[in-house]
């Protein structure tokens, strides 16, 4: 009876052993141009920061959030080990010698070999930890475990084309899914995805990759994928679909400087919900002033600008397809406006609008009697979406599912990817916009196809996967003053987080229950430092500001390597 009793015990504890190690997840984190993730060039203390802020800031927040289909999961919370995957992060001629594609190329071969676990995996063993113990090595990265891929501006191309990889190709074991933050291969916004599939730019080598794939549900098995953009990001997802539209432009140009670096040190918990298509749940993070208005903001009055923002806003916006849903495929136009009418009657409404806005902002008072604008896409822009989570009213997942958006509501039930041409002009609410030529998920055939390629592991063995530690050198050596680091964007300096593996307490891992779709409120760190309280909060959301890389770096060229306003390079 006795040895009945101790034979169950050791059973159940196998059982649940086996089963919390089935279930842990672990994040493969790269950075963006100019930071491969291994040092030189990055220093150890922004590579800690990093990819703590990639998995407490980013992954872990957005895990268990509610969908809109009950086929797709929420992306995994990471709790196994945090991999520091390095790639050359170069973009020719701003940053080092390697052409984008070549880097990205190289990318691709590193990462897909760490997902299935074979030798064409580099990643950074002295940076890697395991959040259960810090300070322990890692083992490499094996195939049949379930990883969290991160990618931000450059790597997040890697990314794109890594899922489009496993779609074609499955893993034989192990889930995986996406947080992919600037992409610019984001469907609708992202600027490889807005040009002619398959062409390449000569001598500086930039291919226009397509969009980033949604359908892997109805391929085989289901890689949820978040993606979250700065608002008007030229290169990080949230480009105009118009080439003559010299202001919206101009605004992507200044959004890139000013606010593209600073989004690796934002929190989740700050983006607002824009959408879902397929696989990928989307996220945007509002600009409460147009960024084409910052450089002015240290010599003229607060109010003035505040009224010159809603015209101009509305003349931007009339490039950008925000009728669209962001996971439908939107081709670059040629006309200034997607619909010139609906822009000149939302000019004209949002001339007092934006003078209400500055009286506003000094006395309260609105004299004029214009309603306050809660777009962030200006007067007329569409609504943001009910997120799910906070849809009170949907207590099962088949409520969840039944309600419609105010974009294009996701794929058909083929999940078929559409295209839409940018000067289509006769917005659909409720379907994903004209077809168009349906967008392919194979990547682009040719000279211009960026191949991943594996070397074929031993025979009788997993493959060697190379593990380059602190001391080694990536290829090339990475050169440029430019870095992806924090600059001055919309939001002021956050205090620097200390440079240290995040040590947790070590607790029992148990079985995970099925993950439900229900609510989850998110907690931003304490942010040190005064917020601009002057600007009126057009989303209604609050005021937040960035943490500073521990290597801030000076815009406009300095010697001190920052890229300029803190922006990436190229992607």
């Amino acid at each position: 009876m006795v040895l009945a009793v101790f034979a169950a015990i050791a059973v159940a504890v196998a059982w649940t052993t086996a089963t919390a190690v089935q279930l842990a997840a672990s994040a493969l984190i790269m950075g963006g141009t100019e930071h491969p993730l291994t040092s030189p060039p990055d220093d150890p203390a922004y590579i800690s920061q990093y990819l703590s802020n990639a998995v407490l800031g980013f992954i872990n927040p957005a895990s268990g959030t509610a969908t809109t289909s009950p086929d797709v999961p929420p992306i995994d919370d990471v709790d196994g080990n945090v991999y520091a995957v390095v790639y050359p992060a170069a973009f020719f001629p701003v940053f080092g010698s390697k052409t984008f594609d070549n880097s990205v190329g190289e990318g691709v071969s590193s990462l897909n070999g760490c997902v299935r676990g074979n030798s064409n995996c580099v990643y950074n063993g002295d940076a890697s930890y395991d959040i259960d113990d810090p300070d322990q090595p890692v083992t490499a990265p094996s195939a049949d475990e379930d990883y969290v891929i991160f990618g931000y501006s450059q790597s997040a191309v890697v990314a794109s084309l890594v899922k489009r990889d496993l779609i074609a190709n499955p893993r034989d074991a192990g889930e995986t899914s996406f947080f992919l933050l600037a992409n610019p291969m984001r469907p609708n916004g992202g600027i490889l995805a807005r040009g002619p599939e398959g062409l390449t730019i000569p001598i500086i080598g930039i291919t226009f990759y397509g969009a980033t794939p949604t359908d892997s549900c109805d391929q085989g098995p289901c890689m949820p994928t978040v993606d979250a953009a700065a608002q008007y990001d030229l290169l990080g997802g949230d480009a105009p679909a118009s080439l003559t539209n010299v202001l919206a432009i101009a605004n992507s140009l200044a959004s890139y400087y000013y606010l593209h670096g600073d989004l690796q040190n934002e929190n989740f918990g700050d983006a607002v919900y824009q959408g879902s298509y397929g696989d990928t749940d989307y996220y945007l993070y509002p600009a409460e002033r147009l960024p084409i208005l910052m450089p002015f903001e240290a010599f003229v009055p607060s109010p003035i600008l505040t009224a010159l923002d809603a015209p101009l806003r509305v003349l931007i916006e009339g490039a950008y397809a925000r009728d669209v849903n962001p996971g439908v495929a939107t081709k670059v136009g040629l006309l200034p406006f997607r619909n010139p009418i609906a822009t000149a009657i939302n000019l004209a409404k949002s001339i007092p609008t934006g003078l209400d806005d500055a009286i506003e902002e000094v006395s309260g008072d609105r004299p004029l009697g214009t309603e306050e604008t809660t777009s962030p896409f200006g007067v007329g822009g569409p609504e943001l979406p009910t997120h799910p989570a906070e849809d009170s009213t949907a207590t099962t997942v088949e409520d969840n599912t039944a309600r419609t958006m105010s974009w294009a509501h996701a794929a058909d039930a083929d999940q078929t990817e559409q295209t839409v041409v940018a000067d289509d002009v006769a917005p659909v609410v409720g379907d994903p916009g004209p077809s168009g030529d349906q967008l392919g998920q194979a990547p682009p055939m040719g000279d211009t196809t960026i191949q991943a390629v594996e070397n074929p592991a031993p025979p009788g063995g997993e493959g060697v996967t190379t593990n380059l530690r602190q001391d080694a050198v990536v290829e090339e050596a990475v050169g440029g003053t430019g870095s992806e680091n924090t600059g001055n964007g919309v939001l002021t300096d956050k205090a620097p987080r200390v440079g240290l593996k995040p040590a947790l307490p070590k607790l029992p891992k148990l079985p995970k229950l099925p993950k439900l779709r229900g609510p989850i409120s998110f907690d931003s760190p304490v942010r040190l430092g005064p917020s601009p309280t002057s600007r009126p909060d057009r989303n209604r959301t609050s005021s937040t500001e960035t943490v500073s890389e521990p290597e801030n770096k000076t815009p406009a060229g300095g010697e001190t390597g920052g890229e300029p306003g803190g922006q990436d390079a190229a992607a």
